[in-house]
């Protein structure tokens, strides 16, 4: 698999834990219900991924970094990032190198301008209160740098860590990376995806809770953004 690929789910759906391994449900059993049914979800939906992908009939081990970043044991596996907000879910695999996804719900957000104001750079608040939409400028600016962030195996409290050029398409972070965001506002959501450089736009699939197989979804147009180096 040398491009990356992009799952798309609910969460909602009706998927089987037959893939699952008995440990990883009993895990599960004593969180509470809205965050029980997220985690397996998401389980379910890589386990059921790299069944497709990789032909593995349950899924893999998995380890997490000292970053708390889940990771597969056995390093011939793809990188992964999973991701949901409201009822939507995503899976990102990617074979070329460490990978970040995130989906956002777009809706209101109370005191989002306050939020933008103390998370984002100078440059990235005035160009928000410049566009049509602020709301939705917010949206894809929070997405692009939770995609990073994920990436990295790095955490919301760590936004200062990426600074955007939305004029110039551009981004600067600590530590430099080699990698490009792409993002996407696709119907109700914003996604966004942080990709090795040379991955271009993923393929894009979406999950069939009736037949439990991938439905390939035509191609979009993603919006990207380069790296520039070390941010100062």
């Amino acid at each position: 698999m040398n491009s990356a690929r992009l799952m798309t789910a609910s969460l909602d759906d009706n998927f089987s834990l037959a893939r699952l391994p008995a440990e990883m449900i009993a895990k599960s059993a004593g969180m509470n219900p809205t965050r029980r049914q997220q985690w397996r979800a998401g389980r379910a939906l890589l386990a059921e991924a790299l069944a497709v992908s990789c032909g593995c009939e349950t899924l893999p081990e998995l380890q997490i970094s000292a970053q708390g970043k889940p990771f597969f044991a056995d390093t011939s596996l793809p990188h992964f990032s999973l991701s949901h907000s409201k009822n939507h879910l995503q899976l990102l695999l990617c074979a070329a190198g460490e990978a970040g996804g995130d989906v956002e719900q777009i809706r209101p957000r109370a005191h989002y301008l306050d939020v933008a104001r103390e998370a984002f750079s100078d440059t990235e608040f005035q160009w928000l209160m410049e566009q049509a939409e602020p709301q939705m400028a917010f949206w894809q600016l929070w997405c692009l740098r939770e995609a990073w962030l994920k990436q990295q195996g790095g955490s919301v409290w760590q936004m200062d860590k990426i600074c955007l050029n939305p004029a110039l398409k551009s981004f600067t972070s600590e530590p430099a990376t080699d990698t490009q965001l792409w993002y996407l506002a696709d119907g109700s959501v914003m996604r966004a995806l942080a990709l090795p450089a040379g991955v271009s736009e993923p393929e894009e699939y979406a999950f069939n809770a009736a037949s439990g197989d991938f439905i390939a979804q035509a191609s979009r147009q993603w919006s990207a953004f380069s790296s520039r180096g070390l941010l100062r």
